[in-house]
């Protein structure tokens, strides 16, 4: 058992609540988007500590997109993360961004079909990344800059067709807690720092302003309101 107390308790029921949505889970195959990175790595440990309810098997999945000279030290390591938890990581390189292309939205779009094809191989039922409650803010407040409807104020579904989020309403502290509580390793991607992407100066930037002079609590609010909007879609 890697996680306890009243915080992992409150995590793992918004993981349930997401799994209990999933009829065919039960003995299935899931494929997990495994970076080695913080979340990805408390993801794995959360699925395998309540994998007894559910008896699925979990094929984790490292993209190595050949963008930093550490990419390959960054497999090795995700690689040696999953096998601390038993299970053996597979390592899928991408292509290289073709020239004039957005990086960002390029290694986002490589990153899903990459995983389709690997779901496809293993004959799994569901892909599940390491999204949370913060990266759900960050999307949104993209949409609204970019100009966006109701459609765009949704952000990221928990599920969508095949692709399973079960940490979306998670907040990224519980993440860091627990993880700090279980003392289990993960590494720091450097391209989750670089400011030439807008994710990175909406999480670095932009967030920690709209706390410290708008709102403390921003995070989980804009969070809630992608929530709130997509059930008043599903009415």
């Amino acid at each position: 058992m890697y996680f306890q107390g009243p915080v992992w308790s409150k995590v793992s029921q918004q993981i349930i609540k997401v799994l209990n949505q999933l009829p065919e889970l039960k003995n299935s195959r899931i494929i997990l988007a495994f970076s080695g990175g913080q979340d990805s790595v408390f993801l794995l440990a959360a699925l395998r500590q309540i994998s007894k309810k559910y008896r699925y098997e979990i094929f984790p999945l490292h993209i190595e997109h050949n963008i930093l000279k550490e990419d390959k030290t960054y497999s090795q390591l995700a690689q040696e993360f999953a096998w601390d938890f038993g299970y053996e990581c597979s390592i899928i390189s991408s292509k290289m961004c073709p020239r004039g292309r957005n990086l960002e939205d390029w290694m986002r779009n490589e990153r899903y079909r990459l995983l389709k094809q690997y779901q496809r191989k293993q004959k799994a039922s569901f892909i599940m990344v390491a999204h949370h409650a913060s990266d759900q803010a960050e999307t949104v407040l993209a949409h609204i800059i970019r100009g966006t409807g109701l459609k765009g104020l949704k952000g990221m579904l928990p599920i969508r067709e095949q692709i399973v989020r079960p940490l979306l309403m998670v907040r990224k502290s519980d993440i860091e807690n627990l993880m700090q509580s279980a003392k289990l390793p993960y590494y720091e991607d450097k391209l989750n720092y670089s400011k030439k992407y807008q994710r990175n100066k909406i999480r670095h930037d932009l967030i920690p302003y709209l706390e410290k002079e708008f709102n403390p609590k921003i995070t989980e609010k804009l969070a809630k309101l992608a929530e709130n909007v997509q059930k008043e879609s599903n009415n």
